[in-house]
């Protein structure tokens, strides 16, 4: 059961049909299917299994509490401070390069982080190791130093541990850095704005992180022997995910095209007309979904759909370069 859009947007945000694309869906693949195959790619088959009474009672605490933006602001941390600096940085790409620098260098782990990100094939295609910061900066460029920046401040966030599936948030936190990717690849062929959307991409699947997150610490607080499976998670992302991560931008005061695409996902279909990012970010998803799932099952299928989005047709291969280094 889907959310009523009309229910998720705030007030005065638009919902005219101006400039509105309208959503294909890929022969090659339904939509529906793509997500259970993804969904099973999270939560395997064999993790199937009827709720339990105490499991149903998580559930709709969980659901409740999360419509509530004081639990959400319990839930998930505030948006790191750089966020908001990246952004405003689009307008004066060259007035905020030393605090990155800085910032970064402030934080052992964030400047693990994106040093590791900064040697992949796909941020780095000069093939020359970078060892520091300061050289980040001069081989990257701005650009490229934001998305690293980005991802590497967002990655603790979505990248829950687990005490059910030790490979789960670990498989979302790479679909969210994929997605963002995607977009920023996408958006450069429509000449539309890379990093924003690049941003989107990495928060747009937040909401389901969050409900990961807070199924996991409920059921491990209920004690039962019962492991919760794929019945007690994958529902309730199914219809509250995109949701969530709608209120998480609202509450974080992201841009409000980034906030409206993200409203715009919660009950988006073939048929559907949306605002240009939100059909950026729906292509975008479904085509790093069908990344590491449908691609290992059928590599010519998995082009096909490419070609069928009208997305590039090397965009899987860029994805490949994200996990390999320098």
């Amino acid at each position: 059961m889907a959310l009523n859009i009309t229910k998720v947007f705030s007030k005065g945000e638009s919902k005219k049909d101006t400039g509105k694309i309208e959503v294909k869906e890929p022969a090659s693949c339904s939509l529906n299917a793509l997500q259970e195959i993804y969904f099973f790619y999270l939560f395997p088959k064999n993790t199937e299994s009827k709720l339990t009474v105490p499991q149903k009672l998580v559930l709709d605490m969980v659901k409740t509490d999360l419509q509530k933006k004081e639990v959400r602001q319990k839930a998930v941390p505030r948006l790191p401070t750089v966020i908001p600096k990246l952004l405003r940085s689009l307008r004066d790409p060259d007035s905020s390069v030393k605090d990155y620098v800085e910032i970064v260098n402030k934080d052992p782990v964030m400047s693990a982080a994106v040093l590791k990100l900064a040697n992949s094939v796909y941020f780095n295609p000069i093939f020359k190791r970078i060892d520091d910061i300061e050289r980040a900066v001069v081989k990257l460029g701005i650009d490229g130093l934001r998305s690293v920046l980005s991802a590497a401040v967002m990655q603790p966030i979505i990248q829950k541990d687990s005490a059910y599936f030790s490979q789960t948030g670990q498989k979302m936190w790479l679909h969210s850095l994929n997605t963002a990717v995607a977009c920023e690849i996408i958006a450069e062929h429509r000449q539309m704005e890379r990093f924003k959307v690049y941003v989107m991409g990495l928060v747009h699947d937040i909401g389901k992180t969050t409900i990961f997150s807070a199924l996991c610490k409920q059921f491990k607080q209920n004690g039962e022997e019962v492991k919760p499976g794929y019945n007690a998670f994958v529902p309730l992302m199914k219809v509250l995910g995109p949701a969530v991560s709608y209120w998480i931008a609202k509450d974080w005061d992201l841009p409000k095209d980034i906030c409206t695409a993200l409203a715009e996902q919660t009950n988006i279909q073939s048929g559907s007309k949306v605002s240009p990012f939100a059909h950026l970010l729906f292509q975008a998803n479904v085509a790093a979904e069908a990344y590491v799932t449908l691609r290992n099952q059928s590599e010519p299928l998995a082009m096909k759909l490419l070609e069928e989005l009208d997305l590039p047709s090397d965009l899987y291969e860029k994805l490949d370069q994200l996990s390999r280094e320098v």
